[in-house]
């Protein structure tokens, strides 16, 4: 018995000693109790806690809320605090706080992995027939706030009072701050629910008022209804975020709305709403939306003709059912100097709804006016979206009207959102827009190359461009033309006028677009690059595709022309680019261009002695992007195709092959055929650097009179009618030591002019180890039959060039008039530089020389030696000093008629000298030689010896001058014979 009251004894006071612990230690204790029971909020701090008779208080009170905000109170009291947990609608709790402050917490980013919520159960459904219990059971009949603030500095302070009467059934708050107040008054009488609230300034008409009321309907539906009516100049004076007080501080006019609808019983089942109708209705409404929203400040103004009344059969998803009314909407960009009532609205738009032939019909008619949308398209906003490129001086109007259908509901599926069909929107032909586009300053850039600094752009449309769309959300159809588009810079680099035709575009999830494009321009300059291009010109049809992160443009009966192209000493002219079909797909970022047959076509092309006119075909043409670097690859064949070098050598040659690039480097092998010749080349040339080069093959080419080389090649010096000619070498821009080239003549025959040579045999090796090319060493040449009038025969050399542009013939040797001419070395220079030879002609025959000249009054005998010192300069070839001799023991002259009887009558010394010449043997003839550029060769000769006329047993001695033009006797002398039946016999 005793231990079992000592045990009572000891239980008695432990639990003494916890209660007095627990007391003592109130605060963080209740922490302890309280916080698990929030979900997602705790009490971060609890002081001063007191628990009396009928009530509780609590100093200071500090609590997280899981919206990352915090709530601090200080000097809460609550009365009759157990009438709050269980005398349900008898409620008589009392609520009072001294302070409340409430302040947004930053968001800070986390790191820490988020638990997994999805095994949660979802939320319970908030009904309306269960909100007024809870209503009268847990809010205090009295809630009374003496100081509440909010904001992040909490510079904002309020007050509020709140009264429920449960015998009323009713529930009146009131919100004051800085003279402005919100009253809201619930009424809940027999499961109705009826508001009114009113915010305004405290002695003055409301600026908004706010009735509503729901009803019980059936099947656990309510009706609701509610209005509101504002006074918009009333609310200038409500303390509004700095955005909206702005927005408020503008605002004039009345705006009055009211909406009924059946709402479901779970009132966030937005898909259960039924029967929804909100009608509209504006009286001169003015307000002014900032800067932040379009990037200039702008006046809205809304008025209503008829009050707009839309009707929804269902909520979510959207089914309109009905919408009715008409409205104007305005909008103007405010000036400081102007009032924005007084200026004419930059967007202008009239709203029309009603019923026709049974269906509801939406009706819009606008304008936009971008001379006064100024102020907006040179906000930085826009600048910055549109960089490197900035706008100015907008100038035009863009007119525009449309209209659309509502579906009857009962034509709507539950699936569907089509509620919208028949949508069309027309941009009408007086619509014009211009433009000033500036370029910053961009080095390396496509407009800059081509001189774009600032310039207009203009667009206009001729006729109707209309927007069709069959059903909302859907496909739409875009349709018209022409559009007409110009763009001119202020520096006249850039001139274009271009027409957009036969528009027809299909917008949806893949994207179609057809129409025909026209460009033209009178000139066009790129500066950069010195390119002019003169009345360039594109016809074509482009058909436009995208899909997803996949494009693709088609341009179908491509011409693109130029009258003339100019670039540096490059001339093209009448140039045309024609395509039956190419196009360009990009994916990902990267094009891929495709071409069966691109022809391009001109009429001349000059570049330095170079001229080319005719059609050069390009097949499976094919570009694309790799590695960031442009990829091409086609084949070519010429058409028509001729050739002019050095304005006079003409050929027409069929060019084939094929070309590539990668990169900067551009490729290319191919074939030119002109007749005999064949020539095979490859080729490389790099964008960037402008170097490159070609190695060329020309197989053996056979020549004779029936297919000489001026059936391929025309306008040359000379022609090879015979034998055969082939070469190989290497080419480099600029010029480099790799630089060769090999040429081979077998028993060719050249003609030139009444000239020829035959049997001309040799091979030539060419090398450029410096700024000139250079022989490698001397090349044997040989010639059998040189005829320039008299024939030269077994011509023998060393042919040699050096980086002096020396072209020398060494170990000259030949055989002319049954003697020979020799030399050491014959030297000419190829710029003109002079340069001396010494020529040895001997043996030469007077008797062969005579029977060449073909003369009746003139017949000599003798052998003749000549020393020719030679001079070639750029004015030709001069013989100062020559000489010449005759060899013992001399020969005869015989010369008839040298002097007209008349000239002999007057002057007997004369007529003696010709009765000597007659028949004359000289026993010496010497003398000397002059031939200057002219071609008038000086012979003065001394002849010793005796004539049977004059006296034949004493010498007589006879000075000649005599002077002829070589040019001329030669030419004479080859006007003499058959030149065709000379080569021909020289060649069998």
């Amino acid at each position: 018995m005793r231990k079992s009251r000592l045990i009572l004894v000891t239980a008695v006071l432990l639990v003494l000693a916890a209660c007095y612990w627990a007391w003592r230690d109130r605060d963080r204790v209740a922490l302890t109790l309280i916080n698990p029971l929030l979900k997602g909020s705790s009490i971060e701090q609890l002081q001063g806690l007191q628990i009396g008779v009928g009530r509780v208080s609590i100093e200071r009170l500090n609590i997280g809320l899981d919206s990352n905000a915090e709530l601090q109170l200080e000097n809460v009291r609550l009365l009759n605090p157990v009438s709050l947990l269980w005398a349900g609608s008898r409620n008589r709790a009392q609520l009072t706080i001294d302070k409340l402050r409430y302040t947004p917490r930053p968001i800070a980013v986390s790191t820490i992995p988020q638990p997994d919520h999805s095994d949660v159960p979802p939320a319970r459904d908030l009904k309306l027939s269960e909100m007024v219990e809870p209503l009268y059971r847990y809010l205090p009949e009295k809630l009374q706030i003496a100081e509440l603030r909010w904001g992040k500095e909490a510079t904002q302070i309020g007050t509020l009072n709140l009264r429920r009467d449960s015998e009323q059934h009713s529930v009146h708050a009131d919100f004051s701050s800085g003279g402005q107040r919100l009253s809201v008054l619930v009424r809940a009488p027999e499961g109705r629910a009826r508001f009114v609230a009113h915010l305004g300034t405290e002695g003055q008409d409301p600026a908004l008022s706010l009735t509503g009321e729901l009803t019980p309907g059936d099947s656990g539906t309510w009706r609701g209804t509610a209005k509101l009516e504002s006074d918009l100049q009333q609310v200038t004076d409500l303390p509004l975020s700095e955005n909206l007080n702005d927005i408020a501080a503008s605002a004039s006019g009345k705006l009055a709305a009211s909406i009924e609808m059946l709402v479901p019983d779970r009132v966030l089942q937005l898909q259960d709403y039924r029967h929804v109708s909100a009608r509209l209705q504006s009286e001169s409404l003015y307000l002014t939306l900032p800067a932040q929203l379009l990037g200039a400040a702008i006046q809205l103004s809304l008025s209503t003709r008829d009050p707009v009344v839309v009707k929804l059969a269902r909520l979510q998803p959207l089914q309109p059912e009905a919408i009715s009314g008409s409205a104007t909407l305005k909008l103007t960009p405010t000036k400081q100097q102007a009032p924005a009532k007084a200026q004419a609205p930059m967007l202008e738009l009239q709203v029309d709804s009603g019923t026709e032939q049974g269906r509801n019909s939406l009706t819009v008619t606008g304008s936009l006016h971008l001379d006064r949308a100024r102020a907006v398209l040179q906000a930085p906003r826009w600048q910055q979206k549109l960089a490197p490129f900035s706008i100015d001086s907008p100038d035009g109007s863009v007119l525009f009207r449309g209209n659309a259908s509502l579906k009857p509901p009962g034509d709507i599926r539950n699936s569907e959102r089509q509620w919208l069909s028949d949508i069309n929107l027309s941009f009408l032909p007086e619509s014009r827009i211009s433009l000033d586009v500036a370029r910053a300053e961009t080095q390396g850039s496509q407009p800059a190359q081509m001189g774009w600094q600032k310039g207009k752009v203009q667009l206009q449309l001729e006729e109707v461009l209309t927007l069709r769309i069959d059903q909302w959300p859907g496909d739409i159809q875009v349709a018209g033309g022409p559009v007409v588009l110009g763009a001119l810079s202020d520096s006249g680099d850039i001139n274009l006028d271009s027409q957009l035709q036969q528009i027809a575009c299909t917008i949806a999830r893949s994207t179609s677009c057809s129409m025909t494009l026209e460009i033209s321009s009178e000139k066009i300059t790129q500066p950069a690059i010195n390119l002019v291009v003169h009345k360039p010109a594109i016809h074509t049809q482009v058909n436009v595709m995208l899909e997803g992160s996949r494009q693709r443009l088609q341009l179908q009966d491509m011409e693109l022309s130029a009258a003339k192209i100019v670039r540096d000493e490059t001339t093209a002219e009448n140039t045309l680019l024609v395509s039956p079909q190419a196009e360009c797909t990009l994916a990902d970022g990267e094009p891929v261009c495709i071409a069966q047959q691109l022809t391009a076509t001109l009429s001349i092309l000059k570049t330095g002695e170079l001229t080319a006119s005719g059609s050069m075909k390009f097949g499976d043409v094919q570009f694309n992007r790799a590695n960031r670097q442009p990829q091409l690859s086609s084949r070519f064949r010429s058409e028509n195709f001729k050739l002019q070098i050095q304005g006079g050598y003409q050929l027409e040659p069929q060019l084939t092959g094929t070309l590539s690039l990668n990169g900067d480097l551009l490729r290319g092998d191919g074939q030119i055929l002109a007749g005999p010749l064949q020539m095979q080349s490859q080729w490389h040339h790099n964008l960037d650097s402008a170097e490159g080069s070609t190695e060329f093959t020309l197989s053996e080419a056979a020549f004779s009179q029936r297919q000489p080389l001026s059936q391929s090649v025309t306008g040359l010096p000379m022609d090879i009618v015979a034998g055969t000619v082939s070469a190989k070498g290497h080419l480099s821009w600029p010029p480099t030591q790799r630089d060769f080239a090999n040429l081979e003549l077998a028993d060719v025959a050249l003609v030139f002019g009444d000239s020829f040579a035959t049997g001309v045999k040799g091979q030539f090796a060419l090398q450029r180890p410096g700024k000139h090319w250079q022989t490698v060493k001397p090349q044997p040449v040989q010639i059998d039959t040189l005829d320039v009038g008299l024939p030269v025969e077994n011509i023998h050399f060393l042919l040699s060039l050096d980086e002096n542009q020396d072209v020398k013939l060494g170990n000259l040797s030949a055989e002319l008039l049954d003697g020979r001419l020799e030399s050491q070395a014959l030297v000419w220079n190829l710029v003109g530089a002079e340069r001396r030879s010494q020529v040895s002609v001997s043996g030469i025959s007077l008797r062969e020389l005579t029977r060449e000249m073909e003369t009746e009054n003139f017949a000599a005998s003798g052998i003749l030696d000549l020393q020719i010192p030679l001079i070639t300069s750029a004015e030709g070839a001069t013989v100062k000093q020559g000489t010449i001799e005759a060899r013992p023991p001399g020969g005869r002259l015989r010369y008839y008629g040298a002097f007209s009887a008349e000239v002999l009558s007057n002057n007997p010394q004369l007529k003696l000298i010709a009765g000597a010449l007659e028949d004359y043997n000289y026993r010496e003839l010497s003398g000397t030689l002059e031939y200057p550029p002219s071609g008038d060769m000086q012979l003065q000769l001394k002849l010793v010896g005796r004539s049977a006329s004059v006296d034949a047993n004493r010498d007589l001695i006879i000075n000649l001058n005599l002077e002829n033009n070589i040019p001329a006797m030669l030419r004479s002398l080859q006007a003499s014979r058959d030149l065709t039946e000379a080569l021909e016999k020289q060649i069998q």
